[in-house]
């Protein structure tokens, strides 16, 4: 009897440590699938490019990042959602992706396409044209950089087919839209055209860059020449440049000994310093230029250009009220472009509200030969000079308006370029005919345009 209760109780034992091994290896096992799960779910490292709102401009801005996503189509596409919904900080930027808003169903179709099924939240309020449409691209831009992803589309659980959520019409898009993206800073470059007048050439340069490497890389660009064949620089080649600093509101343009050797004739001499002195102070907070040679002052350069004394926009007549500085439109290779015409007064202005009230005027009455998008009759029905800004808010009466998107644009170029010629003016935000978010034509306007 106890033989038989030991080898009983022996057995038991060994029962008991046959299925503690049993449990043991089980648990491994669990582990090492558990742990693979929660690296699937984790994701890999994926390079994506995250479209962002600018806080100010309100445009889009492209970030490219590496981020870790799962393997799951859905699950990949509510990771975006939730990246774009938290904007890297003291960056500026924003974002018009809801609280709520998700992925309910996304896959990847043949060719590409990955067709999204979005879900908005119950209790989400009405969106603006503007903001459900940053919202839309915000979308398509960040999920077109994913893997395989050739075109999107897009659709909202409950919305009719072929809308996002109210306003935005939908579609397959097989592309980024471009020009909600922000590519970079523009500057105002001035070319000579064939009849001696200044013409505005648009140009753009990375963004990031200190005041310096800015106005540094705005000369280089101007003594690189223009893009259109029938402007000219004036300017010698980019050899002859030696440096660019900005220091308060002067920028200091130092060139090679070599420039003293140039023999220009006096039209030729004025046109460059002209050129020069017009590009650099359109830079946010440059009132004026210094020449340089070798790093020194010189009294005389380019024949008789006297450089011992910082030169100034138009030699000061602006700020003087005795000029009046307007841009109608002059064909060039068969772009229109901004020319800039000085109106010499006989009387100095007064005030700044007299000046632009005149500008207005004046682009409605161009040069002959030239044309103008701001109609004859627009007028002001309110402003105001935020003093600590500098920003033009303006209200215009006017009519007829451009009849498409490329036209308004143009015509909101004169007006920039016109109405931030008046001393402290450094931006305008414009409203024409009651609006001011979008021109009939479809321009947005609802944003700041800077000097």
């Amino acid at each position: 009897m106890t033989i038989r209760s030991r080898q009983g109780r022996i057995s038991s034992r060994r029962r008991s440590q046959d299925g503690g091994l049993f449990v043991l290896i089980l648990a491994l096992v669990l582990a090492v699938v558990v742990g693979s799960s929660f690296r699937k779910a984790g994701g890999r490292s994926t390079p994506v490019v995250l479209c962002y709102v600018d806080a100010s401009t309100r445009e889009l801005v492209s970030n490219p990042a590496e981020e870790k996503l799962p393997t799951r189509r859905v699950e990949q596409v509510a990771g975006i959602i939730d990246l774009l919904r938290m904007p890297p900080a003291d960056q500026g930027l924003a974002t018009a992706v809801p609280t709520g808003f998700t992925a309910r169903r996304a896959a990847l179709l043949p060719g590409g396409i990955l067709h999204v099924v979005l879900g908005a939240a119950r209790d989400q309020p009405p969106m603006g044209f503007a903001e459900e449409n940053a919202l839309y691209w915000q979308l398509v831009n960040s999920l077109l950089s994913l893997p395989d992803v050739r075109a999107i589309e897009l659709s909202v659980d409950g919305r009719p087919a072929g809308t996002f959520l109210s306003f935005v019409k939908t579609q397959r898009e097989l592309g980024a839209n471009e020009a909600m993206l922000d590519k970079g800073q523009p500057v105002d470059l001035y070319f000579v055209a064939g009849d001696g007048r200044y013409v505005v050439e648009r140009r753009t340069l990375p963004t990031g860059l200190t005041r310096s490497q800015l106005a540094f890389q705005a000369t280089r660009a101007l003594m690189e020449g223009p893009a259109h064949p029938s402007l000219v620089s004036p300017l010698p080649g980019t050899e002859v440049l030696r440096g660019v600093t900005v220091s308060g509101r002067t920028v200091s343009v130092d060139l090679e000994e070599s420039v003293l050797k140039l023999n220009m004739g006096a039209l030729e001499e004025e046109q460059t310093k002209n050129t020069l002195v017009l590009t650099l102070t359109r830079l946010a907070g440059v009132s004026r230029v210094r020449l340089l040679v070798g790093g020194h002052s010189v009294q005389g350069l380019f024949g008789h250009v006297d450089a011992a004394d910082p030169l100034f926009r138009l030699d000061g007549r602006l700020e003087a009220g005795t000029a009046l500085a307007v841009y109608s439109l002059t064909e060039v290779d068969g772009d229109k472009l901004p020319v800039l015409t000085v109106y010499s007064q006989k009387q100095a202005l007064m005030g700044r509200n007299v000046m632009i009230s005149k500008s207005i005027a004046q682009l409605g009455n161009p040069p002959g030969g030239d044309a103008s998008l701001v109609p004859h009759g627009a007028r002001v029905t309110a402003r105001v000079l935020e003093a600590n800004t500098g920003m033009l808010r303006l209200s215009l009466a006017m009519t007829p308006l451009p009849k498409d998107q490329a036209a308004e644009a143009l015509m909101v170029e004169q007006l920039r370029l016109s109405l931030t010629e008046v001393p402290s003016v450094t931006s305008l935000q414009v409203g024409v005919n009651g609006s001011a978010t979008f021109l009939p034509g479809g321009y947005y306007i609802g944003k700041p345009f800077l000097r």
